[in-house]
């Protein structure tokens, strides 16, 4: 479907059928509108958007990471400003002009707010951004060795010298940034060519090098979202005058609008009123409110279930999807809620209006509805999951009583074309719980095995989790007399089939919190005495610590789980949100401290996948493709950096530092001495000791039949691997992890006064990190920090510098993240996740 066709007959009024016919719409009903600067109204609501959060992490680690490089100029640097000053037919006139047109531009919104009504905040707001970009520009100019008045000059200057970093591109990226939820859609992409052009000028005219940019891009961008997180920003949603225009240039006929009270986010819901006083739902996909919707779509798929990511799809296709899946469905049998029209309003404004034909099963006396009626929503489901539809959140809000009685499905928005079984019978789940809601647990039990069977209703029973619930219909489900565990021990009565039976997680105890204390106590007593570090060295180098960056390291080890979970979401073959696997990652780094036992953590992410959908081997298997594909890339850095000579590692050389320099020549082997000696106590102790050998020989043959029942199952967690969508999650984010860690170390060593190469420090990280992992070490204490001194040590660090450092640096990455990690796990009980 063209943005020219909509849904409409060919006289130009709505289809009153069940099925509309897509037909062109007449070009002379178009008409020429106002040209439209801004998005919303001056008075519109600001909001304030998760997603600014995660633009502000970006800038923050963004500019962290860069530091480490400034002030250059790297070899990329070199060849990128080559690149750039030797592309045809660009001459120096072409680099001035865009140059000069950022400070242009943003002059330009800065008027254009002065001027217009209502716009004087905006006005305001603009120019503290701008400041705010310049104060965080020169403050990273100077921590890299620039002086404020250099960079003072690069505001204004247009040629060479270089200088770290780009104040203008900052300056001005803040400013267009700030002010584009404000503006049209044309009026941001102008901003973004704006600047993207300027950027390329700055490095071709010499006034900064490409890392510069990259960092006065940030800054702008940081600050901008520093700005909308504290003043909010408009969504872009058309006023119900522009929304009754833009009905017209579809040919609908429609009079009474108002806003409907419930609006998925991005996406503006409008209830109107036809000639023949039928109940219209427009759906309105506004062309300034696109990057809200776009953003918002990511937001919203990685929290709540039943949402899924728009990414590819304009407002036009995602209106285009839901006629053409409601129109496919609709043939094939199943009541859905007739199309109206469906297109592109002069405006460039998508809109998708169907016809409301009854009320929300949710608001519905639950007396109203029979049993039949029950039947007749899984009858619905089969002409759908037929053709290989999945809905996707078939809750009371989607399932329509129409006014003869009988059920239809609605907003197929976020429907699944050729889904996977898994989806299919996610489905089913959702309708289960949807309809126990509304006539009982037993009545819709019976409804569903009476339509498809006792067989093909065990199937569904894995699928009866939280997970597969939206947020409103578990809240839904706490507030009842039964729960889920409930109806699924009333499923297996009616049905004979065995409930899926979920991992046991153990419980924290202070016996267990004692015996990691002991055993950090022990390994600092060993490590420091074999390092020949004093306890008071050790106090004094502690206290020196630059608490800025320790504190900033400490942020940003949480954000370092991020890249982990796309890791975890590319080892699952089933579709699962994302927030929810990042709290698992915050929730194992508290199991493996306070539970210091790998089944502990085993049972908790079995347990996990298990509450979403997944059985026994899947879960296990989602694990192992996990901690492979992690080993894979340890290795792969490993082999990178020592054949490429990037960095290496001398334990047998002396350190740099003199004052240090008498322990520090035997302090790495010492400790690698220390690493092998805590390996082989470890494996003493669990032979020596009668209980411990005793569980190890119950255990092998125990593990032997699990391995060989779960393989069959987990074979098929193994197709995974060959989506390339999967697997590039699954190694990428196993990357990123690593070097955030390394970057995390970087910033501890700096905040003793040391440093060494990024690369160095990638390959210490790693080598530690693949060493600790094969110790039968809880958590690796001792041994970890250990191999960091030891590594750094080798790097030329000093070796007390080098322990404060492993101290600081465990610290931040191990010791301290069970705080929030508690809080994720009280979370993921909360919404049933474990």
């Amino acid at each position: 479907m063209t943005s020219s066709e909509t849904a409409v007959q060919g006289d130009g009024t709505p289809s009153g059928g069940g099925g509309g016919r897509l037909t062109k719409l007449d070009p002379r009903a178009l008409r020429h509108a106002d040209i439209r600067i801004f998005s919303s109204a001056s008075d519109a609501p600001l909001a304030r958007r998760p997603t600014d959060v995660i633009l502000l992490i970006v800038a923050v680690m963004g500019v962290v990471t860069l530091s480490f490089f400034a002030p250059g100029p790297t070899a990329i640097d070199k060849t990128f400003s080559d690149l750039v000053k030797e592309l045809p037919g660009l001459l120096g006139w072409f680099w001035n002009i865009c140059y000069d047109a950022m400070l242009a531009w943003a002059f330009i919104l800065l008027v254009l707010a002065l001027v217009a009504r209502g716009r004087k905040r905006l006005f305001l707001t603009e120019l503290l951004t701008g400041a705010l970009a310049l104060g965080f520009a020169l403050l990273a100019g100077r921590t890299a060795g620039t002086d404020w008045s250099t960079s003072l000059h690069a505001l204004g200057a247009s040629g060479e010298p270089a200088v770290y970093l780009a104040v203008r591109l900052a300056v001005a990226t803040a400013i267009v940034v700030m002010a584009s939820p404000h503006m049209s859609r044309p009026m941001r992409f102008i901003g973004r060519w704006v600047v993207a052009f300027g950027a390329l000028a700055g490095i071709a005219l010499g006034v900064t090098l490409p890392i510069g940019m990259v960092a006065g891009l940030l800054i702008g961008l940081g600050s901008a979202a520093i700005m909308h997180l504290i003043l909010g920003s408009p969504a872009g949603r058309l006023t119900l005058q522009q929304i009754a225009t833009a009905l017209a240039d579809l040919g609908v006929e429609a009079t009474d609008l108002r806003h409907a009270p419930l609006e998925p986010t991005g996406v503006a819901l409008v209830v109107a009123t036809s000639p023949q006083d039928k109940t219209l739902l427009a759906k309105v996909y506004g062309r300034d409110a696109w990057d809200g919707q776009f953003l918002a779509s990511i937001w919203s798929s990685l929290w709540h279930r039943g949402e899924r990511p728009t990414l590819g799809f304009g407002r036009l296709q995602q209106v285009e999807h839901e006629a053409f899946v409601t129109l496919l469905a609709e043939r094939a049998g199943t009541p859905v809620l007739p199309i109206v029209a469906a297109g592109m309003a002069t405006q460039r404004d998508a809109l998708l209006v169907s016809e409301v034909t009854g009320r929300p099963l949710s608001s519905v006396d639950p007396s109203e509805v029979d049993d039949e009626f029950v039947r007749n929503i899984w009858r619905a489901m089969r002409p759908l999951h037929d053709l290989g539809i999945a809905h996707g959140q078939l809750d009371g809000e989607r399932i329509v009583v129409r006014s003869d009685g009988t059920p239809a499905i609605g907003d197929l928005g976020g429907a699944r074309v050729a889904a996977s079984d898994g989806m299919m019978m996610a489905d089913l789940a959702q309708v289960l719980v949807t309809t126990a809601l509304v006539v009982g647990p037993d009545r819709a039990i019976a409804a569903a095995t009476g339509v498809i069977g006792n067989d093909a209703f065990a199937k569904v029973l894995p699928f009866l989790q939280p997970a597969v619930l939206d947020r409103d219909t578990r809240r839904t489900v706490k507030e009842q007399e039964w729960d889920l565990d409930d109806l699924m021990k009333r499923s297996t009565d009616v049905t004979g089939a065995e409930a899926p039976e979920l991992e046991q997680i153990r419980r924290v105890t202070g016996k267990s919190i004692a015996i990691v204390a002991l055993i950090a106590f022990l390994a600092y007593g060993l490590i420091s005495a074999l390092a020949g570090i004093g306890i008071q060295n050790l106090w004094d180098e502690l206290k020196t610590a630059n608490m800025t960056l320790l504190l900033l390291a400490l942020l940003l080890a949480p954000v370092s789980q991020i890249p982990q979970a796309f890791s975890t979401l590319g080892a699952s073959l089933r579709d699962m949100l994302f927030a929810p696997v990042l709290m698992l990652q915050y929730a194992v780094q508290f199991i493996q401290l306070a539970v210091p036992s790998s089944a502990a953590r085993v049972a908790l992410e079995v347990r996990f996948f298990q509450r979403n959908g997944v059985d026994t081997g899947g879960a296990l298997s989602i694990g192992l493709i996990d901690s492979v594909s992690g080993f894979v890339i340890q290795i792969f850095l490993i082999l990178i950096i020592t054949l490429s000579g990037l960095a290496s590692l001398d334990l047998s050389s002396n350190n740099s530092s003199s004052s240090s320099s008498s322990s520090s020549s035997s302090s790495g082997p010492n400790l690698l001495i220390l690493a092998a000696v805590l390996l082989l106590l470890g494996a003493i102790i669990a032979l020596t000791i009668p209980r411990y050998r005793a569980a190890i020989k119950e255990a092998i043959p125990r593990y032997r039949e699990n391995l060989r029942v779960q393989m069959k199952a987990g074979a098929k967690a193994l197709r995974v691997l060959r989506s390339p969508s999967k697997v590039t999650m699954l190694f990428l984010g196993n990357l990123v992890a690593q070097l955030m860690l390394a970057i995390i170390l970087g910033i501890c060593l700096r905040a003793f006064g040391e440093s060494a190469s990024f690369a160095g420090l990638v390959l210490v990280n790693t080598m530690v990190a693949l060493f600790a992992g094969f110790m039968p070490v809880p958590g690796g204490m001792g041994v970890s920090e250990a191999a960091l001194t030891a590594g750094l040590v080798a790097l030329g660090v000093p070796s007390t510098a080098a322990m404060s450092t492993a101290i600081a640096y465990r610290l931040v990455t191990f010791y301290l993240p069970p705080i929030w990690g508690s809080v994720a796990t009280r979370w993921l009980k909360q919404h049933e996740y474990l």
